[in-house]
């Protein structure tokens, strides 16, 4: 499958955490919804491919600092599509200084490393951790006033499929 496929599968994940968002909120100008994925990288490319799976049941950590202090957490879990969904409150909360973290994945096969690399070089180092501006859309898209869609967290697999053999080519092509 190519990297076009690969594109078209993640448009179609964000399109869809977009109109779920849309279920879950009454927008008002003090409200902020995010949304965002959780998926197991089956083929340890760091990026999401047609092999990726969702991860329901996974715990997600939602911090907001403010003067390099948290001011406000919140835990949220995936449901079975592997969506998560948190609701800040603009008028209460910062939202320009917030990280969204994995805390737990109930998947045997995609588990969370606490030897995480922090430069993400390690083949099986997730992208478990984001940096989040709810404002000015860094690390998310802005798709309405009140919604955003945080970039996908991923957890890599210790050994790769052996069917992604063909992933595993188009990504290193594109990545020279």
């Amino acid at each position: 499958m190519s990297t076009k496929s690969s594109t078209t599968v993640l448009a179609f994940a964000f399109c869809f955490l977009s109109l779920h968002s849309f279920a879950y909120s009454n927008t008002t100008d003090d409200k902020i919804y995010l949304t965002g994925l959780v998926y197991c990288d089956n083929c340890q490319l760091k990026s999401m491919t047609e092999m990726s799976k969702m991860i329901p049941g996974a715990t997600v950590r939602l911090e907001c600092r403010e003067g390099g202090n948290i001011k406000s957490s919140q835990e949220a879990e995936t449901n079975q599509l592997g969506l998560y969904v948190f609701k800040l409150d603009k008028s209460k909360e910062p939202v320009d200084d917030c990280q969204v973290t994995l805390l737990h994945s109930p998947d045997p096969e995609c588990k969370i490393s606490h030897e995480v690399d922090p430069n993400n070089k390690s083949k099986t180092a997730p992208v478990a951790t984001r940096k989040l501006n709810l404002l000015e859309g860094d690390s998310v898209d802005v798709i309405a006033p009140g919604h955003r869609v945080a970039y996908p967290l991923g957890l890599v697999v210790e050994k790769a499929h052996p069917e992604c053999e063909q992933f595993a080519k188009v990504h290193k092509h594109f990545q020279n």
